[in-house]
């Protein structure tokens, strides 16, 4: 039985060079090649599915990969967010997200947003206001900050890579 050697497409070092700050030169010599959109248009595409799943992950590791409760762990923080940073100013006086709104904005059933927010407040990642709204408890927002900023860390990493890959196909086109 004769094992047939398949020839090497290209030095494409996919996924390491999604962890690398910069797109390897060789990637980019060879996008500036003709008929390489394709080739330029998948690992662009490979870029946003990286920052894509990282963030997923990033999220889900603080609920076991429960992504429901990641999902409306951002929703909460994402309303009022300077107002929840403030613990002396007046929450009450905000409409923060509650079970209903959480359950419109996401789309999820109403019963279970409540059963997950529930374990979410005995968790210790929300607070449950007397008028119903819902803050991420200030115990865990400096925790909690640190991974957005560490996925705005990423986007802009991202974005650079973007710019440059976008750039090299309009050099190639031209």
């Amino acid at each position: 039985m004769n094992k047939k050697i398949w020839p090497q497409v290209s030095k494409c070092t996919y996924p390491t060079c999604l962890l690398q700050d910069n797109i390897p030169e060789y990637c980019m010599t060879a996008f500036q090649q003709a008929d390489t959109h394709a080739l330029n248009t998948a690992c662009r595409v490979a870029q946003v599915n990286h920052l894509y799943t990282t963030q997923i992950r990033m999220q889900t590791r603080l609920f076991d990969g429960d992504l429901i409760k990641a999902y409306l762990l951002s929703e909460i923080s994402s309303r009022h967010p300077v107002a929840q940073a403030l613990p002396t100013m007046a929450a009450e006086a905000y409409a923060f997200s509650n079970i209903h709104s959480l359950s419109e904005a996401t789309g999820y059933p109403r019963e279970t947003v409540r059963r997950k927010i529930l374990q979410m407040i005995e968790s210790g990642w929300v607070t449950r206001l007397d008028n119903g709204g819902l803050l991420v408890n200030h115990e865990k927002q400096a925790s909690y900050h640190q991974i957005l900023l560490a996925q705005a860390s990423l986007i802009t990493q991202t974005a650079a890579k973007l710019d440059r890959l976008r750039s090299t196909t309009i050099t190639a086109g031209t």
